[in-house]
């Protein structure tokens, strides 16, 4: 049975869907609820997460920004991703002024309100690949990657799908077997019922006569004339 997508794949996949590809995630970041690490070919992206359990916890939030801030000496991009419902308490100047990206999340899906910016030592920013990919060659590994990982997903949806029309249906057929067994008990039992109300009792039987009675011809005489 395939699991539930988590946080860490709806992101991942809204940036898989602009062109980049999954590098690796958590690997090893303590400071920071969950990372992802991308890259489109040319530039690498790290992607900090933090959860609704975070939110609550404004140090935690200022903390994981400065984490944040400094994976710019290490990458060429940083993004911090949030729960929408918690987007409102991130000053969206402040990630602006430093360059840094800004996606929001649920379950339903992830947006990205602000593009990370590129380090200086970088000719293209981020956001102007995006504009120009129609008018650039892709990589062919990096759209491969894309299309696997599109496909992966649908497949995953699908699975789980089947899997719970299965358990469905193996509870449903369990059910009908239960009422079936249930039904033709219950057809036995007024069968057995109605034939003991109507057999009428036998009196011609010699069992149900007295001893000194059986075989008297004085009773089948008796008998004749009544």
């Amino acid at each position: 049975m395939r699991r539930r997508p988590t946080i860490e794949d709806i992101i991942s996949s809204l940036l898989i869907d602009e062109g980049f590809y999954e590098v690796s995630r958590n690997n090893g970041s303590i400071e920071v609820d969950s990372q992802l690490i991308l890259s489109d070919g040319k530039v690498e992206i790290a992607v900090n997460i933090l959860s609704e359990d975070s939110c609550n916890s404004r140090p935690i939030i200022h903390e994981t920004l400065i984490e944040t801030l400094k994976l710019q000496s290490k990458y060429d991009g940083v993004i911090l991703a949030v729960p929408r419902r918690c987007s409102k308490i991130i000053d969206e100047s402040v990630l602006v002024k430093y360059g840094v990206g800004l996606i929001i999340y649920d379950m339903m899906g992830a947006e990205e309100i602000i593009p990370p910016r590129l380090n200086n030592n970088r000719k293209e920013k981020v956001e102007d690949i995006r504009k120009n990919t129609h008018n650039v060659p892709f990589n062919e590994i990096t759209l491969l990657r894309s299309e696997i990982s599109r496909i992966t997903r649908i497949l995953e949806e699908m699975e789980a799908r089947l899997d719970r029309l299965e358990r469905e249906q193996r509870i449903l057929a369990s059910r009908i077997s239960e009422l079936e067994k249930t039904k033709i008990s219950i057809i036995g039992e007024e069968r057995i019922s109605q034939q003991t109300k109507s057999k009428p009792p036998d009196y011609n039987n010699g069992e149900t006569l007295p001893s000194y009675l059986r075989d008297n011809p004085w009773i089948d005489i008796l008998s004749k004339r009544m």
